[in-house]
């Protein structure tokens, strides 16, 4: 559930985008075409949005309780990959970061 406090909104968005991406986990090679993907991504964007703005709270709750029901297989099997996929990278050691902004993808490990 969405807790209601008048708590830092930052941190309330950030619990609900993590609660959500952890069932709503699925990615662009789960589907047969980028449309049906991109589909999924704005359905569960609508999703985090309305329950940030807390509208129609109940019946979204009532929707994840479902999908999380009906898809517990597979959402099993995605954090199960996602943890494989951690723990890879993390064997691979330091990371350093080279300077450039512009992309994380410039993290490379340490050759010490």
């Amino acid at each position: 559930m969405v807790g209601t406090s008048g708590g830092n909104p930052f941190a309330k968005e950030m619990a609900i985008r993590k609660r959500i991406g952890n069932i709503y986990n699925k990615r662009e090679e789960d589907f047969p075409s980028l449309r049906d993907y991109n589909d999924y991504l704005e359905e569960v964007e609508n999703m985090i949005c309305e329950l940030i703005e807390g509208i129609n709270v109940p019946a979204i709750e009532a929707k994840i309780a479902q999908y999380q029901k009906e898809n517990a297989e597979q959402i099993m099997i995605s954090q199960a990959r996602k943890a494989e996929e951690l723990a890879a990278a993390l064997s691979k050691g330091p990371f350093r970061f080279d300077g450039d902004t512009e992309s994380l993808g410039n993290c490379l490990p340490t050759l010490e």
